[in-house]
């Protein structure tokens, strides 16, 4: 398995805490990190766009542009497929990437930059990617 080398950013300790994961249950279950966005390409996208990342989503572009943490219990998109899915979400709403594999999209609003999870049109919003990692580690030793 490739692990990118772990930024010193503001999600350091939840990805060593993730990487950490991944290795101990490696053989149990999936795990796949692509190599880290460059600030040409996240910069490139918000260009493009007109909207702005999240700075703690940024952060983890930085490590991997593009993941699957045990599977399909968190698939974290690379820059090239942020906005993919975004005609199933209200317009504020940019997706980043699906949870739990059942439909359930990891999202960012535009106005408020906050995260946010929308489940079958139930809307919930995080102050960070931070804590959607935190929650990802919980879920990786409940189902380990």
């Amino acid at each position: 398995m490739y692990i990118p080398e772990i930024p010193n950013n503001s999600l350091t300790e939840e990805i060593k805490e993730i990487v950490e994961l991944s290795k101990k249950l490696e053989k149990e279950y999936d795990f796949e990190y692509a190599p880290p966005a460059t600030e040409e390409e996240i910069s490139a996208w918000e260009s493009e766009h007109g909207i702005t990342i999240p700075e703690t989503y940024k952060d983890w572009l930085r490590f991997s542009n593009g993941s699957a943490i045990r599977s399909e219990l968190a698939v974290f998109w690379g820059v090239r497929m942020i906005g993919c899915c975004d005609q199933f979400l209200p317009n504020d709403l940019v997706s980043i990437g699906e949870l739990i594999g059942d439909g359930e999209f990891l999202c960012f609003s535009k106005k408020s930059q906050k995260i946010v999870r929308e489940n079958h049109g139930e809307i919930t919003e995080f102050q960070s990617f931070k804590i959607i990692l935190k929650d990802t580690v919980i879920r990786i030793l409940k189902k380990s």
